[in-house]
């Protein structure tokens, strides 16, 4: 061998070995050197042809390439080799056709095996599936390490998930060090770090399998076969963490993204997950701290900054909370969830109209996003902005039919259009949601409560869950028929969850009850701890799904027999409440298919209400900005009560009867506009709207009397405030529908005497309010029938009403319903 020769060698040598370890300018140097030397040599030229085109350079290498497969046909490995590069670059139909060339030329063995399988990945990436399962189908009959890999994943992308799941479960059956094929090892002492990865990945497409098929278990048992084998992975544990997470397994999850965290510290998205865990958990402290963490890392995600506002915000931290929306909207100005939680802040703000702005911006960047809509529909009802509500109310209903968000159930009472049905599966959307947030907290699980039997002359223990002991609706409807509670029979606890207002109501109910324990601020964990010691008999939830309610607590079990009553005029849809209290107008038995609670019947109403209450002297029509000769409609309800539709009667009304004027609850000045602006557009003169201030309960009680005639709203009818026009002497015109919220004025106006006062369509609302308008001697007469119930009607007979309480709470104890009875409702 000549020294030219020996030199051109080393330097093709050296080419190689710079080309393998990347060094490309190098190897290209050495490789042209060589050439020099020897021209023509076959292997240096295509190597040559490979470099220029992976540098780039397609088609002066794809010359060189194709001139040494030219001057050697024979030589198979140069033609594998350029099908290799066309693959790389993306040219798979090319490739292809190299490879089946090759394939005809090969007989049955190793080489042809390494060509099917190179052919199999050709017609995977070129999306030719049939074609590339028959390839990998033939080669699980070979030796080829990952072919049943290749196969699950094919079928498990077209969705064939048992062919998919039988392939990878063939593959996991391998000896371990197959599973190193993945990661690009062929020799089977390869290392433990790659095998284990590979395998790994097996389980992972297992897990991937399991989860769109809802396997849950099985997914979640996927993936901790995975960290096993990998226990340093950093994004597989935050997988198996987000997926402990959703599963409800708060503590695992928790456990999981801390370990990813302080695996990958530099790397955001494990803390932010990891805050994701500790807020769902409420640990808000610990969400905090994991947020900052992940915003130092990534000053401007505006995931991160909206959610640590989030927190903030839940801290009573509003103006740190306010400042971080603004940073997220700086940073993407069409992030719809800072928008959203924007409003959120801003209606804790008391700042309504700038809410419903932001919603809008929000619900226009994430117009599907059934939670943005029902809030925007929600606080367009309150401003009576009526433009969109149809749209509004469509996509709300999509939500709650497909359970793709978390819609309050509340809001749904009152949206035009609501039905029983959707109000149900509203409320077991949100039941379910409550029981994945249980599972999710950092809460040891509370024992229940084992229904003890009680010894001859041994006082029923009945606990009243509420935030509303306070200067609320709740504790004026309630407090007489506290005070009527039997003690001798009955031991009555108040479990108080919202602020102390310092007012002499909230006084009176701690006077009222034998214990009243403050719950205020604690931790899910102490509270419910708290409420367990007292080993209730019975526990009765007074807000159900109202604003800073704590139904979820009653998940833990917390007496044998728990209730819904007053509070929420509706089903909770929660298997863990066994009864609600009705009555047979508010919801007949023939209802019961709209409560998943069973229903229990009150023989008169179901509303408390006191006889005694405490009235400020008589006001006059000049002091409250009423004429003096006018026929006056009064409509005391909150204006998200008030429909386009409701609010057309009304001013239908007002066209037909000149001298009558609409006196309404001053809500928000927005609403006030609104209202007059439609009368405005009716032909009415806004004038005959005149709006009433807030006023103390006594205040309020001494100007009712100045109405004529109390219209009710619909579908939600007004509760206290119909129960208040009753007591002051004022009659009232309601229209009931099906659903609970729908019939409590007619419940009140039943037990109080005057069923007639009770339409059942809007058309005979309508006549029934003209003739009241019209008709002055049948107006004289129900007026007096009104005023003379306060006296003499059972509806404001406390006393009574705590006895009939006490026997059906009674009743409930003696047989409570076993969890998930048939005797609930269906």
């Amino acid at each position: 061998m000549t020294a030219r020769v020996q030199e051109a060698q080393q330097l093709f040598a050296n080419g190689l070995a710079h080309h393998r370890a990347g060094r490309h300018a190098a190897a290209r140097q050495c490789y042209e050197a060589g050439l020099a030397l020897l021209p023509g040599q076959p292997d240096a030229s295509f190597l040559l042809g490979q470099l220029l085109f992976e540098i780039g350079e397609h088609a002066s290498g794809e010359v060189r390439m194709r001139a040494v497969i030219a001057a050697h046909p024979a030589a198979l490995n140069y033609r594998q080799g350029l099908a290799i590069q066309l693959f790389n670059a993306g040219r798979f139909g090319e490739a292809r056709l190299i490879y089946e060339e090759l394939l005809s030329s090969l007989p049955a063995g190793a080489a042809q095996e390494v060509i099917r399988r190179e052919y199999a990945l050709t017609l995977t990436r070129a999306g030719e599936v049939d074609a590339a399962i028959v390839q990998w189908q033939a080669l699980t009959h070979g030796t080829t390490p990952d072919a049943w890999r290749q196969l699950a994943r094919l079928y498990a992308d077209t969705g064939r998930d048992d062919l998919a799941l039988a392939a990878i479960d063939r593959q996991l059956a391998r000896p371990l060090h197959a599973a190193a094929s993945a990661a690009g090892v062929v020799n089977p002492v390869a290392s433990a770090a790659l095998v284990a990865s590979a395998r790994a990945g097996d389980w992972c497409t297992r897990a991937d399998i399991h989860e769109r098929q809802g396997e849950r278990e099985a997914m979640l048992g996927d993936l901790l076969e995975a960290v096993a084998l990998t226990p340093d992975d950093a994004a597989l544990r935050g997988r198996l963490g987000l997926a402990l997470l959703r599963a409800g397994l708060g503590d695992a999850a928790r456990e999981q993204l801390d370990r990813a965290a302080s695996l990958a510290p530099e790397e955001a998205a494990w803390h932010f997950n990891r805050g994701l865990a500790y807020a769902a958990a409420g640990l808000r402290e610990t969400a905090c701290a994991a947020y900052e963490r992940a915003l130092a890392l990534a000053p401007e995600a505006p995931a991160t900054l909206t959610n640590l506002a989030n927190q903030y915000a839940a801290l009573s931290r509003p103006g740190e909370a306010t400042a971080l929306y603004a940073r997220a909207l700086a940073a993407d100005p069409e992030f719809a969830p800072a928008h959203f939680n924007l409003a959120m802040a801003q209606l804790d703000a008391g700042c309504r109209l700038d809410a419903a702005e932001s919603l809008a911006a929000a619900a226009a960047l994430d117009p599907e996003n059934g939670l943005i809509a029902a809030h925007l529909l929600f606080q367009r009802l309150h401003l009576c902005r009526w433009d969109g509500l149809v749209e509004l109310q469509q996509r709300v209903i999509r939500a709650i039919d497909e359970n793709s968000a978390d819609v309050p159930p509340f809001i749904v009472l009152s949206m035009p259009g609501t039905t029983p049905q959707l109000q149900r599966r509203c409320a077991e959307n949100r039941s379910a949601a409550l029981a994945r947030g249980l599972a999710s907290a950092s809460v040891a699980e509370a024992p229940a409560s084992a229904a003890s039997a009680r010894s001859p002359g041994q006082r029923l223990r009945v606990g009243y869950l509420s935030s509303d002991f306070k200067n609320h609706a709740t504790a004026f409807l309630m407090i007489e028929m506290l005070d009527a509670h039997d003690r001798e029979r009955f031991e009555v606890i108040g479990l108080s969850y919202g602020v102390d207002d310092g007012s002499a109501m909230r006084a009176r109910v701690a006077a009222s009850v034998e214990r009243f324990v403050d719950l205020a601020g604690l931790p899910t964990r102490e509270a419910v701890a708290q409420i367990a010691a007292l080993q209730l008999d019975v526990l009765i939830d007074l807000k159900g799904y109202t604003e800073g309610n704590h139904s979820e607590w009653l998940q833990y079990r917390l007496a044998p027999v728990q209730i819904n009553w007053l509070g929420y005029p509706g089903t909770l849809g929660a298997p863990w409440v066994d009864y609600l209290i009705a009555d047979p107008v508010v919801a007949p038995l023939e209802h019961q298919w709209m409560f998943s609670e069973r229903l229990l019947h009150l023989p008169a109403s179901y509303q408390p209400n006191c006889r005694q209450r405490a009235s400020a002297p008589p006001s006059t029509r000049a002091a409250e900005g009423l004429p003096e000769g006018a026929l006056v409609l009064c409509s005391f309800n909150q204006t998200y009560k008030i429909t386009p539709e409701i609010f057309a009667v009304w001013l239908d009304v007002l066209r037909q009867v000149p001298q009558s004027v609409l006196w309404l609850w001053a809500s928000n000045p927005w609403a006030e506009r609104e209202l007059r602006r439609v009368a405005e557009a009716a032909g009415i003169a806004p004038a005959r709207l005149v709006f009433a201030e807030g006023r103390a309960q006594a205040e309020h009680l001494a100007r009712l009397p100045l109405a004529d005639i109390a219209l009710d709203t619909f579908p939600c009818n007004g509760h206290t405030t119909s129960s208040d026009a009753l007591w002051a002497g004022v009659p009232v015109i309601s229209l009931q529908g099906e659903a609970f919220a729908e019939r409590v004025a007619a419940s009140l106006l039943v037990a109080a005497g005057l069923p007639e006062l009770v339409a059942t369509s809007r058309e005979a609302y309508r006549a029934l309010i003209l003739r009241v308008c019209t008709d002055a001697d049948w107006r004289q007469s129900i007026t007096a029938r009104a005023r003379a119930l306060r006296v003499d009607s059972p509806l404001f007979d406390s006393v009574a009403f705590a006895r009939r309480l006490e026997s059906l709470l009674l009743d409930a104890h003696r047989q409570p319903l076993a969890a998930g009875s048939a005797d609930r409702g269906r």
